[in-house]
């Protein structure tokens, strides 16, 4: 039995999964020199909420996966964003949706793409 937290073990979970790829991952986002492709594991919300069923509280969250990608190759991009897409679903059956969006940011210092998953679980 694991003396973590439902959250901390999801977030462990995600990591473990994320690692064993090709793309490196952190927890904040690294040094500007680094270069891309890197995935960063973001923040999350919880959402506590009883159910119309039966009373029980239901916890959810939103955890936000940033992926920054070089701006030269759109279509790696792609396939690597069905790839991470895959394995975070794939991660543990209490992750219940997995949305990216793909945007163009320079907000680490220089134009990369910018994608950004948002995991939804029951924690």
């Amino acid at each position: 039995m694991s003396d973590n937290s439902p959250m901390a073990q999801l977030l462990i979970d995600i990591f473990s999964k994320l690692k064993s790829g090709t793309i490196p991952v952190y927890n904040l986002l690294p040094e500007s020199d680094t270069p891309e492709p890197f995935l960063v594991l973001g923040s999350h919300m919880d959402d506590d909420q009883l159910t119309a069923r039966n009373g029980w509280e239901t916890v959810t969250t939103e955890l936000q996966i940033d992926l920054f990608y070089s701006i030269n190759d759109r279509l790696a991009l792609e396939n690597d964003t069905y790839s991470i897409k895959s394995a975070i679903t794939q991660t543990t059956d209490r992750i219940t949706r997995v949305t990216s969006q793909i945007l163009v940011d320079n907000s680490i210092g220089r134009d990369v793409y910018h994608v950004i998953f948002s995991v939804t679980a029951y924690i």
